[in-house]
């Protein structure tokens, strides 16, 4: 079986699913008969390159996301609960 997975290198969201992928798939029986291929896509492609402003990473999201700053600080939280497990 092939498995096609798109991911973008950047996205916290796409490596924490890329280490539970690949554990889940470590534990598969018959993981030798999987291919898998990773392909790369860029989710937001509006996204400057160099980031041009002077803010912090919880007010930037916040405001790319039209959220309140708290908002953004309680996800990036989560973020890092999530990963800590991945």
């Amino acid at each position: 079986m092939k498995i096609e997975i798109w991911s973008d290198v950047m996205c916290p969201f796409c490596y924490i699913g890329k280490r539970n992928f690949e554990a889940a798939l470590a534990q598969f029986p018959d993981r030798d008969n999987i291919e898998v291929e990773w392909k790369s896509f860029q989710l937001d492609p509006a996204m400057p390159e160099v980031p041009q402003h002077q803010e912090n990473m919880h007010q930037f999201v916040a405001s790319r996301k039209a959220i309140s700053y708290e908002r953004s600080v309680a996800m990036h939280g989560q973020v890092g609960i999530m990963a800590k497990g991945a």
